[in-house]
């Protein structure tokens, strides 16, 4: 299956709440996983510089799966998906994708037009009533479609568990589906620093 497969895969995922999930959880990730803010602005603060940003390829049109459909409360049997990664440097650290209803994108066309803009910081920029539900977790098996694109040119991500998170905004009532996979490197890249900032730089 190609890494860029339809979403009705993600019908059998286990998204649920991190209580009925948490014991896995790696502690290191948990924070990530439970990160209230902007995703970008703690990738930002963890990678300084070295953050780059970009998506990966143009949108495309997608079916909605069943699961999809009921759990985005809408009547859309297509949308559009937009794919972004977020890297320190070489590494990619987050893996995202979004997933446009087509009235949503009828109601909002400015969503075509984002570019390599992050999904979080252009919502909050939009002026419109926004609010997000709660997040949902799942941990991806290697086979998940959202895995698989996600660990493409991570070869360290692949045939491993990934943890992802997904949650919807709501713009002025219309829903947008933000899912977000953390990739190993994140977690090699904050030890790196951590580790860097514990290290003496000379006498007091």
């Amino acid at each position: 299956m190609h890494a860029r497969a339809s979403l009705a895969h993600l019908a059998s995922s286990p998204w649920t709440t991190l209580d009925l999930v948490a014991a896995p959880v790696p502690p290191t990730l948990r924070s990530w996983l439970t990160e209230p803010g902007l995703l970008t602005a703690r990738i930002r603060e963890l990678c300084g510089e070295r953050m780059r940003f970009r998506m990966l390829g143009p949108l495309r049109a997608l079916p909605l799966s069943d699961e999809l459909q009921a759990r985005l409360g809408g009547v859309d049997q297509k949308g559009l998906a937009r794919e972004i990664e977020f890297r320190c440097l070489t590494e990619r650290v987050v893996y995202a994708q979004t997933v446009l209803p087509d009235s949503t994108v009828r109601a909002h066309p400015w969503l075509r037009e984002l570019g390599d803009s992050p999904i979080g910081e252009s919502l909050r920029r939009a002026g419109g009533a926004l609010a997000r539900e709660p997040l949902e977790y799942a941990p991806l098996p290697p086979e998940h479609v959202l895995a698989l694109a996600a660990s493409e040119g991570s070869p360290d991500a692949r045939g491993v568990t990934l943890w992802a998170r997904r949650a919807i905004y709501r713009l002025d009532g219309l829903a947008i589906l933000v899912q977000e996979v953390f990739l190993p490197a994140l977690m090699r890249v904050e030890a790196a620093r951590n580790e860097a900032s514990d290290t003496p730089t000379g006498e007091p």
